[in-house]
C-alpha cells in the first residue's frame, strides 16, 4: 500500500510553532485514512488546494474540516478518537487561530462558548425532566399510599369489631405506611425545590445563549465590515462575482445604449453635433474627477479606502480603487497597499493590487508587480499579492494583452508567473474569453493550455468553453480538447456532450 502521507507537501517556511503543532496532528490523522489529499477533498467536497494548505500549517482549517477528518479517521478505525486526543487537537487549533486571526478567533470563541451554554440548556432540560419524572412518580406513590391509608383505616375499624387480635398488626403496618408516606412527602418538597432551582438554571442558561448569540452576531458583523475574519477562498469569489457582474452590466448598458440609438430618429446635424460634444464633455469630466482622486495623497486616498470599507460602501471603495489604479504610477500604488498592510487591512491591499492588474497597462503592472515581491524579500505576503493581481489579470484583461504580458515575464525570466496565469486562465476565465485567448495563442501555446484545461477546469465550466471554440470555429483545438476530456474524464464525457448540445440551444 502507498504511504500517502508521504505525498504530502513539507510544512509551510516560517509556520507558526501553534500553527505547525495542528498541522502535525492533522496530518498523523489525515496518514491513516491511507488517501491522497486529491482523493480525499473528492470524497469530502473540498478543494484539494486547501486541504494541501491545511495540512502543512500554511492556513488554519477552519474547525468543520478538523471534525470532518475525526469522523472520517473513525469510519476508517472503525472506533471514535480519543477524547483526550481530540481535546488536544481543538486546543492547538484554537491557539493557532487566536496567532493568524484575532477576529476569527474571536469568532470562534465566541461559538464554542454559545455550543458550551446550549449544552448546559440541554442538560439543565434533561435534568428537569428527571426531576419532573420523579415528582410525578412520588406524587403517585403518595396517592396510592393515601387510599391504602384510608383502606387500612376502614379495614382496621372493621377488623377491631370483628377481630382485635389483629389490630396491633394493622396498627403496625399503618404506622410504616404513615412514615413512609412523611419520608415521601418531604421528598417531594426537596424535589420541588430542586426542580425550582433547575428551572432557575435553565432560564440562566437560555439567557447565556441568547447573549452569546448577540455577541456571536456583533462579532460576525464586525468581522464582515472588516473584511478580516472572511475566509480569503469565498473573499475571493466574491470580489470576482462583483467585478463579473459589473463588467457584464456594462456590457448590457451599452447594448442597450446601442438599441436605443437604433431606434431613435436620426438628430439633425446640429443637435448631434451639441450630444456629441456633450458627451465628450461628460467623459472628460469624469476622467477629470476620476484623476483628481487618484492625485491626492497617500494618506488620504489610504485613509478614504478604510472608510468607505468600515461603512460599508462598496460602490465608493471600488470607484476610489480603480481611479487610483488607473491615474497613479506603480510606486505610489504599492505605497498605498503597504499603508493599508501596516494599518491592518491586508484584504484592501489585496483588492487594490487586483484592481492595479485590471487597470494598469503592461509596463507599469510589471514594475509594481517587482515592487511587492521584492517588499517583502519573495516572502509569502508579497507572493500572495501578486498571486491576487495575477489573477485579476488573467480575468478580465484582453487576450492580446494576455499574450504580451506573458512575453514579458519570458523576457524577464520570471516563468512562475507565465504558468500561473495560465493556469489561472485554464481553470476561470470566461468560455468566451478563453476561446479568443486560445484562438490569439500560437499553436504550441494553445496546445499547452489545452492540457492545463482539461487538468484544471471544473465539470461544470467546461460546456460554455466547448460552445464558444466551436462558434470560433476553433475545430481543431476543440477536437483535440475533446480528445484528451473523454480520455482523463471518461466518467463525465458522456455529461459534458448532453451539456454542450443544452449550450447549444
Amino acid at each position: 500500500m502507498v504511504d500517502h502521507s508521504s505525498l504530502l507537501r513539507p510544512l509551510g517556511e516560517g509556520v507558526p510553532e501553534d500553527a505547525a503543532r495542528l498541522a502535525a496532528a492533522l496530518r498523523e490523522l489525515f496518514s491513516s485514512l491511507g488517501l491522497s489529499v486529491r482523493r480525499y477533498a473528492s470524497r469530502t467536497h473540498r478543494n484539494a488546494g486547501a486541504v494541501s494548505r491545511y495540512l502543512n500549517g500554511t492556513r488554519v482549517p477552519p474547525w468543520d474540516f478538523v471534525t470532518e477528518l475525526f469522523i472520517e479517521v473513525a469510519k476508517q478505525k472503525k472506533a471514535p478518537l480519543r477524547q483526550e486526543a481530540m481535546e488536544l487537537i481543538k486546543e492547538s487549533h484554537r491557539n493557532a487561530l487566536k496567532v493568524s486571526n484575532k477576529r476569527l478567533h474571536e469568532v470562534q470563541t465566541l461559538q464554542d462558548q454559545l455550543e458550551e451554554a446550549d449544552a448546559r440548556v440541554q442538560q439543565a432540560a434533561i435534568r428537569e425532566q428527571v426531576l419532573m419524572e420523579g415528582l410525578q412518580l412520588r406524587e403517585q406513590r403518595i396517592a396510592e399510599l393515601e387510599t391504602r391509608h384510608v383502606e387500612l383505616s376502614a379495614r382496621r375499624d372493621k377488623e377491631i369489631r370483628e377481630r382485635e387480635g389483629t389490630v396491633a398488626e394493622l396498627a403496625l403496618a399503618r404506622e410504616t405506611d404513615s412514615d413512609e408516606l412523611a419520608r415521601l412527602k418531604s421528598e417531594v418538597d426537596q424535589l420541588r425545590v430542586e426542580l425550582h432551582r433547575a428551572k432557575e438554571s435553565s432560564a440562566a442558561a437560555e439567557e447565556r445563549c441568547r447573549t452569546l448569540e448577540e455577541r456571536l452576531a456583533a462579532a460576525e458583523e464586525q468581522a464582515q465590515a472588516g473584511r478580516e475574519a472572511m475566509d480569503s477562498d469565498k473573499l475571493e469569489e466574491a470580489q470576482r462575482s462583483a467585478e463579473e457582474a459589473k463588467a457584464l452590466a456594462d456590457e448590457l448598458r451599452e447594448q442597450l445604449d446601442e438599441l436605443k440609438a437604433r431606434q431613435a430618429a436620426p438628430p439633425p446635424r446640429k443637435a448631434a453635433h451639441a450630444a456629441d460634444e456633450y458627451l465628450r464633455g461628460r467623459e472628460d469630466r469624469g476622467r477629470e474627477s476620476a484623476q483628481k482622486l487618484a492625485g491626492r495623497p497617500v494618506a488620504v486616498n489610504t485613509r478614504e479606502l478604510i472608510r468607505f470599507s468600515v461603512k460599508g460602501d462598496l460602490t465608493q471603495g471600488y470607484s476610489l480603487g480603480v481611479a487610483i489604479a488607473r491615474w497613479s504610477a506603480p510606486d505610489t500604488v504599492h505605497e498605498i497597499c503597504r499603508a493599508l498592510r501596516e494599518k491592518g487591512y491586508p484584504s484592501l491591499a489585496s483588492e487594490l493590487a487586483g484592481h492595479a492588474a485590471a487597470e494598469m497597462s503592461l509596463p507599469p503592472l510589471l514594475a509594481f508587480l517587482s515592487l511587492l515581491l521584492d517588499e517583502d524579500g519573495g516572502g509569502r505576503r508579497g507572493r500572495d499579492m501578486v498571486g491576487r493581481a495575477l489573477y485579476n489579470f488573467s480575468y478580465f484583461r484582453e487576450a492580446p494583452e494576455i499574450i504580451a504580458f506573458m512575453g514579458m515575464l519570458g523576457e524577464a525570466e520570471w516563468a512562475p508567473w507565465v504558468l500561473e496565469i495560465k493556469n489561472n486562465c485554464a481553470k476561470d476565465r470566461k468560455g468566451v474569453r478563453l476561446a479568443e485567448l486560445l484562438r490569439e495563442l500560437d499553436p504550441e501555446a494553445a496546445h499547452g493550455l489545452i492540457g492545463l484545461i482539461v487538468d484544471l477546469r471544473r465539470t461544470k465550466d467546461v460546456p460554455a468553453l466547448l460552445v464558444q471554440m466551436e462558434a470560433l470555429r476553433l475545430d481543431a483545438y476543440l477536437e483535440e480538447l475533446l480528445s484528451r476530456l473523454s480520455k482523463q474524464r471518461p466518467d463525465e464525457y458522456p455529461a459534458l456532450l448532453d451539456a454542450m448540445e443544452l449550450a447549444r440551444e
